[in-house]
């Protein structure tokens, strides 16, 4: 693995003197990608003479993530195989008639976000100019084909064109609307300005538990009884799973056994700290559980593994003897049971 380090791109600066005035993290997204691509040793621009700069491996595939990502399964560039891919209602007619479910030139794919069209009612004119092409499209395929989120999958020379207009809407959206989420309707104005319509997918992530437009049907799938058992041992040959597990939210079954990213104690690599203690096998099941719960034991579950997983890591790599390997630990929360009159 390489890794690739760019400079603090999430300063809003005042449009008339430069001077950073607030910050907004996201926009190290679009930024980052940018720099990514141009000056990454293996990956990025030929500086020619004639300004004429090339990439040098255009035909390589990007995959865009977020840092709370935890991969289930490798993301893959190629979609055709209906045992694991998963593709709504409203874009299944669409995606059985296209000739190729791989990512090309021309055709990058995504996960499907409830973004839906509201990219289309910013300032188009202001964020992407009078006669962009994002103004052209309509509410149908707006819909179809824009909601896009990461991972983001496509070709360098796509991604790269995308990540240009991607850093340059950003600003301008996040003035029209300083909010979360501004440089995601970014990037679906960058894409529709390219005339880039996206193939999105459902079954690339799983996030909130039950929501519609991810892969929540893989999990159902599952037997009750092997819920947490496979969550903390995902394989894709015996039962097909989402690529990742995108935990951007809290999950919690019975109170007691709970997992979120905010309140994931920080001093968990050292050598001292305690691993967390695993939730039983039959967590989420029997009759007074639902579905939703059975859900947020598969995420508590899978969680929970993958953070002793890492503090494992840690352990064998960096503290004499092993460290503490006591598993005593919960991921503390708050009481989500209001107490009368609260």
């Amino acid at each position: 693995y390489r890794i690739h380090f760019t400079p603090h791109f999430s300063g809003v600066k005042d449009e008339t003197t430069g001077e950073v005035k607030d910050d907004y993290k996201y926009f190290n997204k679009p930024f980052g990608l940018k720099h990514f691509l141009e000056h990454d040793e293996l990956l990025g621009l030929v500086v020619e003479s004639s300004g004429n700069n090339q990439m040098k491996q255009p035909n390589d595939i990007i995959i865009l993530c977020d840092p709370d990502f935890a991969l289930l399964r490798p993301i893959t560039d190629d979609f055709s195989n209906p045992r694991e891919t998963l593709v709504g209602p409203r874009r299944k007619t669409h995606f059985d008639e296209m000739s190729s479910h791989i990512v090309t030139h021309g055709h990058p794919y995504a996960q499907t976000y409830g973004l839906g069209t509201q990219w289309r009612k910013f300032n188009l004119d202001e964020i992407a100019g009078a006669t962009s092409p994002a103004k052209e499209v309509d509410q149908k395929n707006g819909g179809l084909f824009y909601p896009a989120g990461p991972p983001y999958i496509g070709t360098a020379s796509d991604m790269y064109k995308i990540a240009l207009a991607w850093a340059e809407f950003a600003p301008r959206v996040h003035k029209e609307y300083p909010h979360l989420l501004a440089e995601m309707y970014a990037y679906c104005i960058a894409a529709a300005h390219l005339q880039l319509p996206h193939t999105l997918i459902d079954s690339l992530m799983i996030s909130s538990a039950g929501i519609g437009g991810e892969g929540w049907k893989f999990i159902s799938d599952i037997p009750e009884s092997e819920t947490c058992s496979f969550a903390s041992n995902p394989d894709h040959s015996i039962r097909p799973i989402p690529s990742l597990i995108h935990y951007c939210q809290r999950y919690v079954v019975d109170t007691r056994y709970f997992w979120g990213k905010r309140k994931v104690p920080h001093g968990i690599f050292t050598c001292d700290h305690p691993l967390l203690e695993e939730p039983p096998m039959d967590l989420g099941q029997g009759v007074s559980h639902t579905e939703k719960d059975r859900m947020n034991a598969f995420m508590v579950c899978a969680l929970t593994k993958f953070t002793n997983d890492a503090m494992m890591f840690f352990k064998d790599h960096h503290c004499e003897g092993g460290g503490n390997r006591e598993r005593r630990e919960l991921v503390p929360h708050v009481n989500l049971v209001r107490k009368k009159g609260g």
